[in-house]
């Protein structure tokens, strides 16, 4: 009989009075049959001796975490981001995960958040949902767990845990300028977020003032709006009275996209009479604004499976990092007409 202090027997304590491993005694408690019954009976014949009671909450803890996602989600009014949520959470569920959904700003460092939940909570693996590509540059490395980085391309950063499912955001800025273009337009102005940063807005400008070069058309004007209808709203006036002769104005998101509407609308002009706009997502608000928004419509349902099962590859089966680039498909909307 060992000597005890008053305090609670551990699973370490069992192992050493059965003369085990603490590995068996755990399979044991777990009801494992990967154990003899001898050893099973030596251990319960320890538990009941001493009364052990199995800290079931901390076993609970540690299986569900090693059946939890992190979600980090970069902003909480990018409603983009709304039906991929809930399409990651199904998609999870189906292959027996659960997800923990953290919403952070839009300028907080989702690496460094990531990296203290992963300590504290010890998930499974991570999708980040937007990001920048600076913050993965300078600290991902401290994460060892597979990780996703959902809606932008990480092929070029070179980690060996971190996959990645996006769009052809340069394409999608291209695809944006033909549209326009072969419609008539040759004034064109652009609202978006940081135009030269390598994310998302800085890819589609980068694609879209490549089709001005081929055309021989001017670089356009553009306004620096955060995601916000209020914020593309106030981009949009200012646009207006800096780019003379505007006919057209490439929206970085549907709702950047809405917002301009609007503020064109207030403004006494009429859309797209006066002046188109084009948007990029395909969020189920642009199809029920008036007028119906003209957008790149990105493959929701194709980004969210895919960053789930890619994710849930490299947990179970210990997958390479492997990066799939989709492509935005032009919807077109009465907010787009042609001169």
């Amino acid at each position: 009989m060992i000597q005890t202090t008053g305090e609670p027997l551990t699973i370490k304590d069992i192992a050493r009075l059965a003369g085990c491993g603490v590995s068996t005694v755990s399979r044991a408690l777990n009801g494992s049959n990967e154990i003899s019954e001898q050893t099973k009976e030596r251990i319960n014949e320890v538990i009941r001796q001493y009364n052990y009671t199995p800290n079931g909450n901390a076993r609970r803890m540690r299986r569900s975490a090693e059946k939890t996602i992190l979600l980090i989600v970069n902003g909480s009014s990018n409603l983009f981001f709304s039906p991929l949520i809930e399409q990651i959470q199904i998609a999870s569920s189906s292959a027996g995960f659960q997800i923990a959904v953290n919403h952070i700003d839009e300028q907080e460092d989702e690496v460094q958040f990531a990296s203290r939940l992963c300590t504290e909570l010890r998930p499974a693996g991570v999708i980040f949902l937007g990001g920048d590509m600076r913050n993965f540059k300078r600290s991902f490395a401290r994460i060892k767990l597979p990780c996703i980085l959902s809606t932008a391309n990480a092929e070029e950063l070179g980690f060996e845990n971190l996959s990645s499912v996006s769009v052809d955001d340069y394409e999608g800025g291209r695809a944006a300028a033909e549209q326009l273009f072969d419609r008539g337009h040759k004034k064109v102005g652009i609202l978006g977020g940081d135009l030269s940063s390598y994310g998302p807005s800085g890819l589609r400008y980068g694609g879209f003032c490549s089709v001005c070069s081929e055309r021989g058309a001017d670089i356009p004007d553009s306004e620096l709006c955060a995601y916000t209808f209020s914020s593309a709203y106030e981009a949009a006036v200012a646009l207006y009275h800096k780019c003379k002769g505007m006919t057209a104005v490439f929206a970085m998101s549907d709702i950047i996209a809405v917002g301009a509407v609007r503020a064109f609308l207030d403004m006494g002009k009429r859309v797209p009479e006066d002046i188109s706009v084009l948007g990029f997502d395909g969020i189920e608000l642009s199809e029920y604004s008036n007028p119906r928004i003209a957008t790149l419509a990105q493959p929701i349902h194709q980004i969210s499976s895919l960053s789930v099962r890619m994710l849930v590859n490299m947990i179970e089966d210990g997958a390479e990092a492997s990066h799939v680039t989709l492509r935005a498909q032009f919807r077109s909307g009465g907010s787009m007409g042609r001169i």
